[in-house]
């Protein structure tokens, strides 16, 4: 089992205008690793840079810092350090880092007045509101 955690070594959040349009555009964007990893005995520390920016240009995020994965068992970390190696990091390093990213760029985009970096859902349709022909309502006491 892999053991993760994770550093923030920066952070910036702007506001780059007051003016807040109806409709913002969010760009996401996980460099992972964004420089060489380390490794330490037991351990791999790989670096990351996660950045938002909206479009209109509203607000930019962008966070630095370090995930530290350590392992179990030795086979494991034969495995974690042939896939650094090759440049794949594996699933659960990429889900943890990018969850754990969109977290703080939720609070920091609120800490700023800004509606939260997540995509949007798709407007789902009033089903209730259509009437059928022929359709009578009986109450049952």
């Amino acid at each position: 089992m892999l053991n993760i955690a994770i550093q923030l070594i920066s952070i910036n959040a702007e506001k780059l205008s007051q003016a807040i349009p109806p409709q913002l555009n969010f760009s996401v964007n996980l460099t992972l690793p964004s420089s060489e990893p380390i490794k330490k005995s037991k351990q791999f520390i790989i670096p990351f840079t996660f950045s938002i920016s909206s479009n209109p240009p509203i607000v930019q995020i962008v966070l630095k810092g370090n995930v530290m994965v350590t392992s179990d068992s030795d086979s494991e970390f034969k495995k974690l350090s042939e896939d650094i190696e090759a440049r794949r990091i594996p699933v659960p390093v990429v889900q943890a880092v990018f969850i754990n990213s969109i977290a703080e760029s939720i609070l920091l985009s609120r800490a700023l007045g800004l509606p939260p970096p997540i995509p949007s859902l798709p407007q789902l349709i009033d089903m209730s509101r259509e009437v059928k022909k022929d359709f009578k309502q009986e109450t049952v006491i």
